[in-house]
């Protein structure tokens, strides 16, 4: 490439504008080959329309072939569908506008995964990886008039095996556990690894084309990606931009114009270029920005405004005929990871800061939302990542066993201010290595970091989920050969992934393996003796067998990136794809949902530990009660657990501790089934996700009771310091809405930091409070502005002992008794009466999508208004039809 002009652009701006007049001869050709296809199986005993992007599944379900893929048992009656080649075909009719061009080309944004595609009956290309975009001529097959396009399917199952087979040493693990009801092999083939079942999903093995298609025709040159990387100056420069485009050129010599503008900015550049053969970058000058532009930074939820800015780039060929342009929104913001030693104490500390200021990461993990991606909306993408940024997170982890996410996912993380852990996808396995496979890598890598780069909500690349931890403390019984398993890791991660993102992406750090020892790893050979140590990195945990109450048996890591409790979805969603004699909890239905081994029975015994098992005679109530308090039991659970890591972020203990983040395990639901979410599939928030709303505030009190001591602490993510503070303790009887015990406890607190206001025994405690007993009543703190009384953060609740053993809770009577519409749309008043306190009070409206301000609540209070917001179009009679209410006491009346 020679760069021949940097200048002004009115004279290139009225060339596009003369050239939009041209109509169709002035543009690169391309057409959207979504839409109908015909789809058959290998002997054409089944032929049905089904829609691009898309696969077989949906097709066939939506032709009447097959029941809902996710009713009951079907995950396994029609696993034949992953079993046969299945192939998609479609007629194009061109014209002699397309054939003149010397460029054809047919662009797949995506093929899910093993495909041979053919124009005409010549074969034109080959897939056999997800993550790819591929290019492949069709100069010289396709004719004027009409033409036939196939892509023909190889079973990904049977292509998974053949490759192991083929293999000269066992990859393992071989197959899922047999709870899991999968496929095997899956990490021989470069495809969404949990589509084979995990531990919460089901095995699939989808075929088809899952993203876009076109036809491109051109004689000069388009524009494949963008990527964008903005740093912060010094002296009067406060901000400067690189920007780089991929360029993809039809032969030697294409001559064009680009210009880069931001509209926003006022700021505009030109360049002259002459280009080879094939896609090659094209660096601009860097832009620099004084305080004269008023740049406004993105800042992630909670400190600030995700601000946004347009990017516009256009190419225009010498000839003028032809044209292509690409516009992405940007965000100036800078990101470190910061892993310096901690003194006096082992290891280093491991935070982030977002344009220099350090955040305390609270998110959850992300899954595939639908085992069928085409099902998955852009309105599905938004309902699941608003909740996130309502529940008051600032980060989300793109877990390495799914996909890549659509650019709408990014986009709306871009929009609400929510950073993005971004995997590769490896999970929980070996991974073969020969020149194939690795290249196919390098290819992935290239091409998903180019399309990702521009996205300020990214802000890391991870290599792998639990690889590391799973190599070097032998989960596959892989220490007889670990000299080779090592050498494989170190091929494919370092060599290969690190390597590649190098020369991609210098602007995000990079970790090589979550959970790791961050850059100690690299000290220890890129394989620590202990990839989850509290003292370095990052750290996974579980324990079902524990007290979850019991905060002295988690884990003090620098940062809690994996962890939660099971639960089981709510008795509505598990409804859709059920009947009547699958509700019970031990039916064969709910044992086949089941994914985890152990997990229903584990669920049954941590609720057992503080709460009394629903004990109803009426089989219906029993199960949507032992459904109730499990939602209960994994709220409670996680509230204390995540407590705890917030609580550590100021304090070290015999050199663990100061934890700078939380990422729960998981967010969201692929199916409906048992699984650690907080939003069940459909977005519905379980009662966990209210808890998050309220343990994620910016400001809490958190109460805990460890070795007979009462302990509170307050903690704030605030910027500012909060010098006149005050926790309102209270102690309740469960007979009254008037408090036993009031007290204030002043305390001042400095920004983004956590602090202990006050202990006491707990005995003290209860008698202070003229409680008779732990049994006998319940205490409430909540953050509030000493001199204002203004509320800082939300009520906490602190049980002085199980709810299995209180006494004193009588029939609160609850009472829905007003829903009125608000001025505000979509949202409605939920007025709510009782008539004595009410434990985990639960609002339901069953056919109605939405989600309440406040759920799952200790009613003190004789009345209670809530807001529901809808995600439907709906009126107060229908909302209020659809209402019910319950509470703990419901359970055992």
């Amino acid at each position: 490439m020679a760069i021949t002009e940097i200048g002004k652009v009115f004279v290139f701006k009225m060339a596009i504008t003369l050239c939009n007049l041209i109509l169709i001869h002035c543009r690169i050709i391309e057409v959207n080959l979504g839409g109908t296809w015909i789809i058959s199986n290998a002997n054409n005993s089944i032929s049905v329309p089904g829609t691009v992007p898309g696969n077989v599944h949906t097709a066939l379900y939506r032709n009447g072939n097959i029941p809902d893929p996710y009713f009951r048992f079907n995950d396994v009656k029609y696993r034949w569908i992953a079993y046969d080649n299945w192939v998609y075909t479609r007629t194009l009719e061109v014209s002699e506008d397309v054939i003149s061009k010397g460029n054809i080309l047919l662009v797949f944004e995506g093929l899910d995964t093993v495909a041979t595609v053919l124009v005409n009956n010549v074969e034109v290309g080959h897939s056999t990886n997800m993550f790819h975009r591929y290019i492949f001529s069709v100069k010289g097959v396709l004719k004027t008039g009409m033409n036939k396009i196939e892509v023909r399917f190889t079973s990904a199952v049977l292509y998974a095996k053949e490759q192991a087979k083929k293999f000269p040493y066992r990859v393992p693990p071989e197959c899922p556990v047999p709870v899991q009801r999968g496929e095997c092999h899956g990490n021989f083939i470069r495809k969404e690894q949990c589509s084979f079942s995990w531990d919460w999903g089901p095995a699939f093995v989808p075929q088809g084309i899952w993203r876009n298609v076109s036809l491109q025709a051109y004689n000069s040159a388009v524009i494949r990606d963008i990527t964008v990387t903005p740093t912060k100056g010094s002296a009067n420069i406060t901000w400067q931009l690189s920007v780089a485009l991929f360029v993809d050129s039809a032969e030697d010599g294409v001559t064009g114009t680009i210009v880069l503008s931001l509209p926003q900015l006022s700021h505009s550049q030109k360049l002259v270029i002459k280009l080879s053969q094939g896609i090659q970058k094209i660096s601009f000058p860097e832009m620099l920005f004084t305080e004269k532009d008023n740049i406004r930074p993105w800042w992630p939820q909670g400190y600030g405004k995700p601000n946004l800015y347009t990017v516009k780039v256009v190419f225009l060929s010498s000839s003028r005929d032809e044209q292509s342009s690409i516009n992405r929104n940007i965000g100036f913001r800078t990101v470190k990871l910061r892993q310096e030693q901690i003194e006096c104490a082992p290891g280093r500390g491991f935070h982030f800061e977002i344009n220099d200021l350090p955040i305390f990461l609270k998110g959850a993990n992300w899954i595939p939302a639908d085992a069928f991606e085409d099902r998955v909306t852009s309105s599905d993408l938004w309902n699941l990542l608003k909740s996130a940024a309502d529940a008051n997170m600032n980060v989300v982890r793109n877990w390495g066993g799914g996909i890549y996410q659509h650019d709408e996912f990014y986009d709306i993380a871009d929009e609400l201010g929510l950073l993005v852990w971004e995997e590769f996808m490896f999970a929980c396995a070996m991974y073969p290595v020969d020149v194939e496979f690795l290249n196919s890598v390098k290819e992935e890598v290239q091409y998903q970091v180019r399309r990702l780069h521009h996205h300020p909500s990214i802000i890391l690349w991870s290599g792998n989920n639990e690889n590391e931890e799973a190599l070097a403390t032998n989960w596959y019984n892989t220490s007889s050969s670990f000299a080779r398993y090592y050498k494989d890791y170190k091929k494919l991660y370092i060599d290969t992934i690190m390597k590649t993102l190098e020369n991609e992406d210098k602007s995000r750090p990079f970790l090589s393996s979550s959970p790791s020892n961050g850059v100690d790893t690299e000290k220890e050979g890129w394989v620590a003796k202990n990839p989850n140590s509290s003292y370095w990195g990052d750290a996974h945990f579980y324990n079902y067998a524990m007290d979850c109450w019991n905060v002295s048996d988690y884990p003090k890591p620098r940062f809690a990136s994996e962890y939660g409790f099971q639960s089981y979805p709510s008795f509505e969603t598990l409804a859709q794809v059920s009947v009547e004699g699958d509700w019970t909890y031990n039916s064969a239905f709910m044992d086949h949902r089941q994914h985890h081994a152990d997990g229903n029975q584990q669920m049954l015994g941590q609720a057992k530990k503080h709460y009394k098992l629903p004990n109803s005679k009426e089989p219906l109530k029993k199960f949507m009660d032992t459904l109730f308090i499990i939602q209960v039991t994994q709220a409670q659970c996680m509230k204390t657990e995540t407590e705890h890591y917030r609580r550590l972020q100021s304090e070290l203990i015999k050199g663990e501790g100061r934890t700078m983040g939380t990422i729960y395990w998981q967010l969201n639901s692929i199916w409906q089934a048992p699984t650690w979410s907080s939003l069940e599939y459909g977005g519905r928030w379980k009662m966990l996700h209210y808890f998050v709303k309220d343990f994620f505030a910016p400001v809490i009190a958190s109460p805990y009771q460890e070795g007979g001591k009462f302990r509170l602490w307050v903690v704030s993510d605030l910027v500012k310091p909060i010098s006149r503070g005050a926790v309102s303790l209270k102690a309740w009887s469960w007979s009254s809405f008037t408090p036993l015990y009031s007290k204030k406890v002043s305390f001042n607190i400095k920004r983004q930091t956590s602090k202990q206001v006050y202990e006491d025994e707990v005995e003290t405690l209860l008698q202070s409070s003229k409680c008779k007993s732990a049994r006998h009543c319940v205490f409430t703190v909540k953050p509030v502005d000493a001199s204002t009384g203004q509320d800082l953060g939300p009520t906490n609740v602190f049980y002085p002992t199980s709810l299995s053993e209180v006494e004193g809770i009588s029939d609160p009577k609850l009472k829905i008794v007003k829903v009125a519409r608000m001025p505000q749309k979509g949202e409605f008043s939920v007025h709510i009466e009782a008539q004595s306190p009410a434990c985990y009070v639960w609002l339901v409206a069953k056919d109605v999508r939405g989600r309440f301000s406040d759920n799952g609540f200790l009613l003190i209070e004789p009345s209670k208004t809530v807001i529901f917001y809808s995600w439907q179009n709906t009126t107060e009679d229908e909302l209020e039809k659809n209402l019910y209410m319950k509470s703990l006491y419901d359970l055992y009346a």
